[in-house]
């Protein structure tokens, strides 16, 4: 009993965030996803995850979910009004951006139906994450690791991040991604021909940041909102995150496997 409780004391803490604004993604004709799905994963994640998960959502999505599951203490609701995001700064210029006949010529035809390239709402609400983070760490300080954690992550118990799964004190102090496609530094993707691409390097559906840098991440991730929008680009956080990395490689640990959703599954794979 001892060295469980030393080993809890001396462990280094992390805690877990997500976030769900509706988006009306129930009546996309191409990629859409009921309200009803993503409770569903998201109570999957919430009965099964071990560690505190704070959770940003609209009064209305929190009145529905208390209707239909109970949910116990480590999962700690908050209003998602309560943070500026790149959401409220940004989505005007985007909106303006994606309609544009300059932005819509720099689609190829088989891309012009994704997400990323029709609506800003799912763009800068997937750009917004960092902000909830950045929220969730100023209302919870003495957490060594802030996770990202998609809404709708755990289709699969199997994705569920566990105390098993997870050794934070092996963890390094940068801010950690899961890729499909490893990005080549002496041959970088430009965000351009990123628009036109189908590949797929880095995932946002889940990230750990160090707490050290959480502050550093949504500066820059800031930044290069801004940068695009001067050059009249919008693109998901997939492909921004793809460009930070490349800007500033020393502040990342990428990590390699072949499954979506598999973060929480690979971490031992850290070296």
């Amino acid at each position: 009993i001892k060295n469980v409780l030393h080993d809890e004391i001396n462990k280094k803490q992390i805690l877990f965030v997500t976030a769900y604004k509706d988006i009306n993604r129930s009546t996309w004709m191409h990629y859409g996803r009921s309200n009803k799905e993503y409770f569903e994963c998201f109570f999957r994640l919430a009965q099964n995850i071990e560690f505190n998960l704070v959770v940003y959502i609209e009064d209305k999505t929190f009145q529905e979910l208390n209707l239909l599951y109970k949910f116990k203490p480590n999962i700690i609701f908050k209003s998602l009004n309560s943070v500026v995001t790149f959401y409220d700064k940004y989505l005007n210029e985007d909106r303006k951006i994606i309609t544009s006949a300059v932005y819509k010529n720099k689609i190829p035809i088989k891309r012009i139906t994704n997400p990323e390239h029709v609506f800003s709402e799912y763009n800068l609400i997937n750009h917004s994450k960092i902000n909830f983070i950045s929220h969730a760490k100023q209302s919870y300080t003495n957490y060594d690791f802030y996770s990202w954690i998609d809404f709708g992550y755990v289709k699969y118990i199997s994705s569920v991040p566990t105390k098993l799964k997870i050794d934070t004190n092996k963890l390094p102090n940068k801010i950690i991604y899961h890729y499909l496609k490893c990005p080549d530094l002496n041959n970088k993707v430009s965000e351009a021909e990123m628009l036109r691409s189908d590949d797929i390097y880095l995932t946002g559906s889940s990230f750990i940041v160090d707490s050290t840098v959480v502050s550093k991440f949504e500066y820059l991730y800031e930044n290069k909102i801004k940068d695009w929008q001067s050059k009249n680009l919008t693109d998901d956080d997939q492909n921004l995150v793809l460009q930070l990395y490349y800007d500033n490689p020393e502040l990342f640990c990428i990590i390699h496997n072949n499954a979506w959703f598999s973060l929480f599954n690979i971490l031992q794979n850290i070296v």
